[in-house]
């Protein structure tokens, strides 16, 4: 009797939930779709969920769908094709020895698209390559190190932190060796000796000074442009030298100078005889060392096979860098086109680019360099070009026609005669040497001028 109860109570229960599953049309659903206000995602799951447990966790997992770039749902715009890389530059790193110290000092480093600088820890070792014990030094660009055993060598490497404190540029690595002062005997100078005036008169011989004392207080200064290149250095606005780059494209600048703080800046002309942006940096030279600041790395040039593009044509940009390495291709439109290529063993690299994504109008493009071991030049200048009806070749200038630099007696060199030529003419509207009108606004004025320094080589 008591089994006969069990099994009608069975029967009951299944035929309640038969009736429950028919009314309320209980069932399993597949998600489909999901929606804003602004837009809807049809489709979003690519790959089945999972799910796995244990005692102590519980996992979760669905593959949904891919995106490129940046999106956003408000025009229903999607920025697909490349990604956005954030950069940010290497400091570069001088060390100069002390007693019982080094004094490191570094250049600021530059973030793009999102990267900042926010503070900077030194990496301190007694073997090359590390381990390296980090200190924190906050947003500063020098240090100090003390407390260090002289005779033997340190090395040093400079890492940029963001606000999260999240490592986001390296510098390469520098050494230096810290030095007790050396004692220098005193001089002795021969006592001089005055004739015993005669009497009645009056005289005296002549007085001795003791020589002036020397100091040995050096720069030197290792960089990098394009192999063959012509490189022009400067410390504060005077040519300190010009020299070729050697087939690396590697080039070091010794230089003797006074303790104190000068201003270094450099340009690079490459074998099509494109022009450099000038990169230019600071740096304290102590008196009586010798002082090496390294990785200075020069912007590239750029060029283009068109300043006009048919629209859905290609245009090809090209240029000299740092050979073998990447070389990094900013093209500004409504939507910055950011891309990538490698230079070859001279240095030269070449991007081509479809221009159907490319608005009608005027756009400009830039380079950038970032070495084999990751050190990041400055961008080259900024070259325009438009996207237009027709394809428009370069204009070559005619032979015997004006230069764009502001070299007025075509000597190869842009300098005080050239200078003066412009004042000569200057404020004169269609000079009788319209080379004086660099820019050929009519008048021969500040922005002729301006144009002139920026070419300015000695």
């Amino acid at each position: 009797m008591y089994f006969k109860q069990i099994k009608k109570s069975y029967f009951y229960l299944t035929l309640a939930l038969i009736f429950c599953t028919l009314i309320l049309n209980i069932g399993i659903v597949h998600s489909q779709e999901f929606t804003s206000t602004n837009y809807k995602v049809l489709d979003p799951i690519i790959g089945n969920g999972s799910f796995g447990t244990s005692a102590s966790f519980r996992l979760f997992g669905v593959l949904s769908e891919i995106a490129i770039g940046t999106s956003t749902a408000t025009t229903f715009g999607v920025n697909s094709g490349f990604l956005y890389y954030p950069y940010a530059s290497s400091p570069v790193v001088s060390a100069t020895a002390g007693d019982s110290s080094v004094a490191l000092s570094w250049s600021a480093s530059t973030g793009l698209l999102g990267w900042t600088a926010a503070s900077y820890s030194v990496g301190q070792a007694t073997v090359s390559g590390g381990p390296y014990t980090y200190t924190s030094v906050g947003n500063v660009l020098s240090s100090n190190r003390t407390g260090l055993t002289n005779g033997t060598t340190y090395y040093f490497v400079v890492r940029v932190k963001d606000a999260f404190n999240s490592f986001i540029a390296t510098s390469t690595q520098v050494s230096s060796t810290p030095t007790a002062p050396t004692s220098y005997p005193t001089p002795s100078y021969p006592t001089p000796s005055y004739p015993t005036p005669a009497a009645g008169g009056g005289g005296g011989g002549p007085v001795s000074n003791p020589p002036p004392t020397t100091g040995n207080t050096r720069v030197i200064i290792k960089g990098r442009a394009y192999p063959g290149a012509t490189v022009t250095v400067f410390r504060d606005g005077t040519t300190i030298s010009t020299q070729q780059a050697d087939s690396n494209g590697n080039w070091v600048v010794d230089s003797v100078v006074v303790g104190g703080i000068y201003t270094f800046s450099a340009y690079a002309i490459d074998s099509d005889n494109r022009r450099s942006l000038t990169t230019s940096f600071t740096a304290n030279i102590p008196a009586g060392q010798t002082t090496t600041l390294s990785d200075i790395i020069i912007a590239p040039t750029i060029g283009s096979d068109k300043t006009e593009v048919k629209s859905g044509n290609d245009i090809k940009f090209f240029g000299f860098g740092y050979p073998q390495s990447q070389v990094n291709v900013v093209v500004n439109s409504l939507v910055t086109i950011l891309d990538k290529v490698q230079s070859d063993k001279l240095g030269f690299w070449s991007y081509t680019l479809n221009s159907a994504p490319l608005e009608i109008g005027s756009h400009t493009s830039k380079s950038q360099v970032v070495a084999p071991d990751s050190i990041i030049s400055p961008f080259s200048e900024s070259l325009g070009f438009r996207v237009g009806q027709a394809d428009i070749a370069p204009t070559k200038p005619a032979a015997g026609s004006c230069n764009k630099n502001g070299d007025l007696n075509n000597d190869g060199k842009v300098n005080i005669i050239d200078f003066s030529i412009l004042l000569f003419f200057w404020n004169q509207r269609t000079p009788k040497n319209p080379c004086a009108d660099i820019n050929k606004d009519g008048i021969v004025n500040i922005f002729d001028f301006s144009i002139m320094l920026f070419w300015w080589n000695g």
